[in-house]
């Protein structure tokens, strides 16, 4: 004669999970000086605004999870956000057995722990898919915050560049700029 037993079993697990997400682009700089006094006047724009060389001569700021690299050489911008978080998830199943209490109740125990591995898997899966889909939503909205910086970096070391250039050709004898507009205007002797 076969008993009903039931049985519980409950697993619990923690994982360190992390997300990333990145996006690349290049600035605009019209090349006004050689390309290595281009690079120094956008570094020391940079620095201005709070980012810092790196040994490989990028520079970089971080804005709390999301990072701003640019090469000063090459002109590349990177931005990425990055997020972690330590999750514990558990899972927990009932079964019922209808054999005498024995090797039986072991496969019974392994298969509902087999089962209870997979739900747990799929718990992580849908954590790692927030988190990555937090670190999206960050980077999008730092790209936006950042853009009008950019624009400024561009715009400055363009206006930086040009009176340089101007005195290189001549002797300057007015400048004047119309913050407003960004216009920028220079007169020089030859």
């Amino acid at each position: 004669m076969s008993r009903a037993y039931r049985i519980t079993v409950k697993e619990s697990e923690t994982r360190h999970l992390k997300a990333g997400d990145e996006i690349c682009t290049q600035l605009e700089i019209l090349e006004i000086l050689p390309p290595v006094d281009m690079a120094t006047l956008l570094r020391n724009e940079l620095k201005n605004r709070g980012f810092e060389e790196q040994d490989d001569g990028t520079m970089t700021r971080q804005d709390g999870d999301v990072a701003v690299t640019i090469d000063p050489c090459s002109g590349e911008v990177t931005v990425k956000a990055a997020t972690e978080e330590t999750v514990n998830q558990e899972a927990r199943r009932d079964a019922t057995g209808f054999n005498d209490v024995g090797p039986n109740e072991g496969k019974l125990r392994d298969r509902v722990r087999e089962q209870l591995k997979q739900d747990l898997d799929k718990k992580f899966e849908q954590e790692q898919s927030r988190l990555q889909t937090k670190a999206t939503e960050d980077l999008e909205k730092h790209l936006n915050e950042i853009q009008p910086e950019i624009s400024q970096i561009v715009n400055q070391v363009t206006r930086d560049a040009l009176k340089q250039k101007a005195q290189q050709m001549g002797t300057v004898k007015e400048i004047a700029e119309d913050p407003e507009s960004g216009s920028l205007t220079i007169k020089l002797e030859v």
